[in-house]
């Protein structure tokens, strides 16, 4: 399954595999393009069930979309970055190239918990619809009111929110590459303390920036993001 949207590549490139937040694709970092130097290539994973993919059923939990995108990490030195339901992917592909001898060179992430803590929310993705509809409304991620919408994108959240919200994290070593937590200070989902908690899955550099903002803060903020990125991978 073709599972990454890659830029065209040059001997030595690294490359910065971004993963979307649940109901996100590949599109969700197309205002991305042309914020990072030529030593660093944009990667926009695009996940089965939605955009291009949309007749593809959505991963069924992480062990498969580990799986799945793993093979499409080969090659030039990568780095990743995820956002909410993305961090958590990026986080076990950061461990599964680890554990194949090729750690990334930096993990960043945001719009996450710590994953060896447990969540403080109850899952929603078994709410019915218009429940679960109010509880992304609540957070910022509401799919809207237009119904052929709402039919397209309340399927693909649920599924997505499932491989989130039933994951279970198996404790491992830290990584050993630096990993950087962006954080949105008025996140209603993750709290500060949240995101420090980050901090032990490394042995080695970590950062926090805070950014004003919801959960979704990282869209408003893609420039210094981009630019925090860049300074790190540098």
């Amino acid at each position: 399954m073709t599972a990454l949207l890659r830029t065209e590549l040059t001997a030595g490139t690294l490359r910065l595999v971004c993963l979307p937040h649940a109901g996100g694709g590949a599109s969700s970092f197309a205002r991305w393009t042309g914020l990072f130097p030529p030593g660093i290539a944009l990667v926009r994973v695009q996940l089965p069930g939605r955009e291009d993919l949309a007749g593809r059923p959505a991963f069924r939990d992480v062990p498969e979309a580990v799986s799945t995108l793993l093979p499409h990490l080969g090659g030039p030195p990568v780095a990743l970055y995820g956002h909410s339901m993305g961090a958590l992917l990026a986080f076990e592909l950061a461990r599964a190239l680890t554990g194949h001898g090729v750690p990334p060179v930096h993990l960043f992430v945001s719009g996450r918990r710590a994953p060896h803590l447990a969540a403080t929310r109850p899952p929603i993705h078994e709410l019915p619809d218009d429940r679960f509809a109010d509880e992304l409304e609540a957070v910022g991620a509401g799919p809207g009111r237009s119904p052929v919408f709402r039919r397209y994108a309340l399927p693909l959240i649920r599924a997505d929110l499932r491989l989130s919200e039933d994951h279970r994290h198996v404790p491992g070593p830290p990584l050993p590459c630096p990993l950087t937590v962006f954080h949105g200070l008025h996140d209603p989902i993750v709290s500060a303390a949240e995101a420090e908690a980050w901090r032990q899955h490394t042995a080695a550099a970590f950062a926090l920036r805070a950014f004003p903002g919801d959960h979704f803060f990282h869209h408003r903020h893609r420039a210094a993001l981009a630019a925090a990125m860049t300074r790190a991978l540098e």
